[in-house]
């Protein structure tokens, strides 16, 4: 419906974004574009918009319900109930073909469709094996996804498929949204009148893709330009060598819409600006020189509080003066000196105490403390599940959540996949009696649904509360990435619980409950001091993870270790760093996602945590890196 499209040229502003689109139009081998911004930013308002520079082609949805018959095609039912032979029907892809494949929030399509889209694109064709069929056929589409990353960001493997990437923001002067509202408003009012206004340049950019389009075919890419695209790449530290060659494709596209049959190196750096912004790394040297400048400053941060404590057990060790004797001294069987008697007990019993054990710090909660939304891709979940929540996609048998494929039924068919039914029904009707129905459908043609949906899960943290953790600044950190972590668990309707290992015990702070608040409570209350039992702490938490999942086994468990390693209390003779591997183990085999953040952040490191996190299968994280890279995700491949 052409005449009710909101016109390209009225969005206001957006430059990069509009300028990124007609590029991903002009050439189809760019990769594809991927529009990200937060709700209100007119992404889909432009994608839908550019149907009119592109006609006759279309742009074709990509429903995020879409099933695998539905995207990669399947048997022609009409025919081969007719006809009583396969024939090929062609999917969403083959529609695509020659047009623009337009997929709406694609950040929250599942991942394997999604892959599957951008690796035909590149590979240029379309294989189907299913319902009896082999098929083959070319494709050939522009694909662009929209998506807003307040709803979840997707996995780099991903990101890199797509060509060119665009960060979009809302329009911030007060000039600005006053004219974004004036065009909404006349535009609700009039749509027609509105459209007049803004066809000349409608028509212009028409012209101008087509002739692009054609202009493009005579663009040749030199030997410069080839040295030129490797030596950008390699400066922004790209992975693998697909930036090399839609950066080079994006700069085609951009000479042709220049009208130009040569590369320029402002079209290389223009390309750049879309094709290198998803895929540059942090150079490992300057991860380094980070790191060692993180080291260079702690041991001066460790030197004052240990000058601190030193200075603080020096006094602890004088001991006060006696008090005076009153004038009426006897043989101290009077009340007052039985007082005094009492009182230097007393104080010789705190003395002891401090003596034997430092001094319990509480830190507070660093609520600066930045990290984006915990991610949690659990794979491919064969494991059925019930319950709910809004964090990991997981198979269930109950009549709910997305059908996503179809099966032969392992038992009684309880939820009927009619389509795959009668696509299985529909090749045998002509050698089958009618009977007076419309399909004769045999039991061996029942298909069962397989569908998913989306659980909650059990997040147990083991926190390490000793002595040696108990750097002030340290242990804020902490506190803020764990609160940061309840946050998320809030929202994404999980379970908690907490413990805390220190001194010769190990604490459950908090069972597993849907109490978010009581947890942030506990953290907040949560003392430091005293050695490290991590053995015992890991052997308790895998004990809790235990009890729980045989309670109520429908919330997958994680396991969060917050940890510096430094293990120096266990029982018997045993080496307290072997116990604690030895028992990493033991979680590894009951098969409990994991992760490990090491707090360790002294001059000499000894690295114990990621052993550890390697003994259990852990993700790994050090609470520096966290800060820094502002991301941290729990990934589990049950396939391993």
């Amino acid at each position: 419906m052409l005449h009710s499209i909101y016109p390209f040229t009225a969005v206001v502003g957006q430059s990069q974004a509009k300028r990124v689109i007609l590029i991903a139009l002009v050439n189809p081998r760019v990769g594809g574009l991927l529009i990200g911004g937060r709700k209100g930013s007119a992404k889909t308002t432009l994608v839908r918009a550019a149907q009119e520079l592109i006609a006759p082609r279309k742009i074709i949805d990509l429903p995020l319900n879409v099933t695998e018959d539905m995207l990669f095609g399947s048997i022609d039912i009409e025919y081969a109930v007719s006809k009583g032979e396969r024939r090929f029907l062609q999917g969403i892809l083959g529609r695509a073909n020659d047009n623009v494949l337009y997929i709406d929030e694609a950040n929250l399509l599942r991942q394997e469709l999604l892959t599957a889209v951008l690796d035909a694109n590149t590979a240029g064709f379309n294989h189907v094996e299913r319902d009896g069929i082999s098929f083959t056929h070319e494709v050939n589409y522009t694909v662009i996804g929209t998506m807003n990353p307040e709803e979840g960001i997707l996995p780099g493997h991903i990101l890199d498929r797509f060509g060119m990437y665009v960060d979009v923001q809302g329009e911030a002067e007060i000039a600005n949204r006053v004219e974004i509202i004036k065009r909404a408003l006349a535009y609700g009012k009039d749509i027609a009148k509105f459209r007049k206004q803004y066809a000349e340049s409608i028509v212009e950019l028409h012209e101008l893709v087509n002739v692009s389009r054609e202009t493009l075919k005579q663009v040749e890419v030199t030997e410069a330009m080839m040295q030129l695209a490797a030596q950008m790449c390699a400066q922004a530290f790209c992975a693998g060598h697909r930036a090399e060659i839609y950066l080079l494709e994006a700069a085609r596209a951009i000479a042709a819409l220049e009208k130009r049959t040569y590369i320029l190196p402002k079209d290389m750096q223009e390309a750049a600006v879309y094709v290198l912004a998803h895929r540059m790394r942090t150079p490992p040297e300057t991860q380094e020189m980070e790191q060692e400048q993180q080291q260079n400053e702690e041991p001066e941060e460790n030197q004052e509080q240990e000058q601190n404590q030193g200075e603080a057990s020096e006094q602890s060790d004088e001991l006060p003066p006696p008090p005076p004797l009153p004038d009426n001294e006897d043989d101290g069987s009077d009340e007052n000196s039985d007082e005094n008697n009492e009182q230097d007990e007393k104080q010789e019993e705190e003395q002891n105490s401090n003596q034997l054990a430092p001094e319990e710090q509480i830190a507070d909660i660093d609520r600066t403390f930045k990290i984006p939304k915990l991610i949690l891709d659990m794979g491919k979940n064969t494991t059925l599940r019930r319950g709910s929540g809004k964090r990991s996609t997981t198979k269930t048998d109950l009549k709910q959540g997305r059908y996503v494929r179809a099966e032969l039924p392992k038992a009684k068919v309880e939820d009927l996949a009619f389509d795959a039914t009668i696509r299985a029904a529909a090749p045998y009707q002509r050698m089958r009696e009618a009977n007076g129905c419309a399909l004769n459908i045999q039991k061996e043609d029942l298909r069962q649904k397989v569908r998913e949906k989306r659980i909650g899960n059990t997040f147990l943290f083991a926190v390490d509360a000793s002595g040696s953790m108990g750097a002030r600044e340290r242990m804020r950190a902490v506190k803020g990435a764990i609160f940061y972590m309840l946050q998320d668990a809030y929202q994404k309707r999980d379970r908690v619980g907490m413990v805390a290992f220190r001194r010769q015990k190990v604490e459950v702070l908090l069972p597993i409950t849907r109490s978010v608040d009581l947890a942030q409570k506990c953290l907040a209350e949560m003392p430091t001091g005293g050695k490290t039992p991590l053995a015992d702490g890991l052997a308790i938490a895998l004990l809790t993870l235990a009890r729980i999942n045989k309670k109520d086994s429908e919330l997958e468990p994680i396991l969060v270790l917050v940890t510096d390693g430094r293990a120096n209390v266990v029982e018997g003779n045993e080496d307290p760093v072997a116990s604690a591997i030895k028992m990493a183990e033991k979680i590894r085999k009951a098969k409990i996602t994991s992760v490990v953040i090491d707090t360790e952040n002294d001059f000499i490191k000894l690295g114990v945590a990621k052993k550890v996190a390697q003994a259990m299968g852990a993700s790994y994280y050090s609470l520096n890196q966290l800060s820094k890279e502002q991301i941290l995700r729990i990934v589990r491949n049950l396939g391993e």
